[in-house]
């Protein structure tokens, strides 16, 4: 089962809708999965929408030959529809017990310019995507326990990507609230 797979169980939105987002600047909100999503958004400084419900950090599990693979995750949802735009997740591999950022973006996102990661006030990272399927494009991050560490404390995430019509970055905030107990569960 491929990464991207296990990120993300469903179906994530075409670049179509992608692109209408990013030229739109459409609302979208953080929701956990099989639950109605949380109501709200805030506009941005450059007249795009930003989210701004309660963040929902879930952890979940899979079964990997007897033994479970857990990651603490968050996904972003188009308020209105429901499609998912984002998904970023932490999990520590058993092979290596080192944690590993996975963020997952539809198809239709431009691959040489890769996503954008920056985690509280620390410098943004390039982070190159690493293959993409039905599902979406992923980029995989071996994330660093100061980074860790932050957003336990509390730092967001914020996330740019960038259509394949390169147009000005999409940015998304993700807030780290609810982190610190997600990934206890999954270290």
């Amino acid at each position: 089962m491929s990464l991207a797979s296990r990120l993300c169980r469903s179906k994530l939105i075409a670049g179509v809708a992608l692109t209408i987002l990013m030229t739109t600047g459409g609302l979208a909100q953080t929701a956990q999965q099989k639950q109605p999503a949380p109501q709200g958004a805030a506009p941005a400084q450059s007249g795009q929408q930003q989210p701004r419900p309660p963040a929902i950090w879930v952890v979940s599990c899979d079964d990997n030959n007897g033994r479970l693979d857990c990651r603490a995750g968050q996904s972003v949802f188009i308020k209105n529809t429901g499609q998912r735009i984002l998904s970023v997740a932490v999990r520590v591999p058993p092979d290596t017990k080192k944690p590993v950022m996975l963020i997952q973006v539809p198809l239709g996102v431009y691959l040489p310019s890769g996503a954008s990661l920056q985690i509280g006030a620390d410098e943004a990272k390039t982070l190159p995507f690493k293959g993409c399927d039905r599902n979406g494009c992923v980029a995989e991050y071996a994330i660093t326990e100061a980074e860790i560490a932050a957003m336990t404390k509390g730092a967001s995430l914020k996330l740019s990507v960038q259509n394949q019509s390169q147009q000005p970055a999409f940015t998304l905030t993700v807030p780290a609230t609810g982190f610190a107990a997600a990934y206890a569960k999954v270290k």
